[in-house]
């Protein structure tokens, strides 16, 4: 198993700055604070924080169970993550950084029963999840940050998907879009079909057909590359379209930069709406991006405290939560030409 110390001689840093990291202790510059995770993802590293289950007394740690098979942590995976472990720090808990696509769920069983954990977050949330039904099988209590299909009680957090669609077509269509692409994600560490995915993509294609608008779907891998990739793919196979929604956000600042390269005037000749990017990313990006804005970060907070507040028998958090986020009109959209 990986040492704090491995950890720290890959991502360049000291062990402290580690712990900082993971816990949250302290303030870490974003870019450190990556390179810690991306560290920590291919080491498959696991703190310990067992001081806490000393003299009998159970341990205040949550694990975040998240992909490690990715290229990179994305921006806004970063915010979802840092939204909770700062809520979680703040009532007295640890946040462990669990980065396994396999996890290994005996050891949460393991870590659970010892008294070391006291419960789980979950991201990367599949329709038919094996993982939330085996904690739920072993009595760990957990909070998604996402939906299965299956709901009943479960507690969650996630993207109010038919809101977030339905307000992005009303605004192409009061811009005269007629003929919209719609980037989505490509995921590589799973056959399995993501919430967000199917969720997202399903909701923007009913709201277009309500709208009476074309969409051309571009799947991509969230890379910049991979974005600037499908902007030749979409003049391609799709060369009426007049306006992008995009979910990657990563591939979104990839393809605004190919269009700006080749000549296409944004927003005058093409609009780009980005449906997926954080706050944190504008300035990555010329023209600023009109988004419909992700609430990444409180959604984060959203989920740890839903956690704690059932561990800790409290009922002030509704605990099945969605979130949509509101329009803001910047520098990439503008009427059909």
């Amino acid at each position: 198993m990986a040492t704090r110390a491995e950890v720290a001689k890959l991502a360049g840093v000291s062990a402290s700055t580690v712990s900082y990291a993971l816990s949250g202790e302290r303030s870490i510059k974003p870019e450190t604070k990556a390179r810690v995770l991306k560290a920590v993802a291919e080491l498959n590293y696991v703190p310990h924080f067992a001081a806490g289950a000393l003299a009998g007394r159970k341990a205040k740690a949550l694990a975040l169970l998240f992909s490690g098979a990715e290229l990179a942590i994305s921006p806004v995976a970063m915010e979802y993550i840092t939204g909770a472990a700062n809520a979680a720090r703040e009532d007295g808990y640890h946040l462990i950084l669990w980065p396994s696509d396999e996890v290994a769920l005996a050891d949460i069983q393991r870590f659970a029963a010892s008294g070391f954990l006291s419960g789980v977050l979950i991201m990367e949330i599949r329709l038919e999840d094996e993982r939330v039904n085996t904690l739920e099988r072993l009595g760990i209590p957990l909070t998604m940050i996402g939906r299965t299909t299956q709901l009943d009680n479960r507690k969650y957090v996630d993207r109010d998907f038919n809101t977030v669609a339905n307000t992005a077509l009303n605004y192409l269509q009061e811009l005269k879009h007629k003929n919209v692409g719609l980037m989505t994600q490509v995921r590589t560490h799973s056959n399995d079909v993501l919430g967000v995915d199917s969720g997202f993509s399903n909701a923007i294609l009913q709201a277009a057909k309500n709208n009476k608008i074309t969409i051309t779907e571009i799947p991509v891998r969230n890379t910049a590359s991979a974005g600037r990739a499908a902007f030749s793919e979409l003049q391609k196979i799709a060369p009426q379209a007049t306006a992008l929604l995009a979910l990657p956000d990563l591939a979104t600042i990839g393809f605004l930069s190919a269009a700006r390269e080749f000549g296409l005037d944004i927003p005058e000749q093409f609009s780009i709406l980005a449906l997926n990017t954080p706050d944190n990313q504008l300035e990555m990006a010329w023209p600023p991006l009109s988004t419909i804005t992700v609430p990444a970060n409180a959604m984060g907070r959203a989920a740890a405290k839903i956690l704690i507040n059932h561990l800790e028998g409290k009922n002030d958090e509704i605990s099945q939560q969605l979130w949509a986020g509101e329009l803001v009109v910047r520098g990439t959209t503008a009427p059909a030409q």
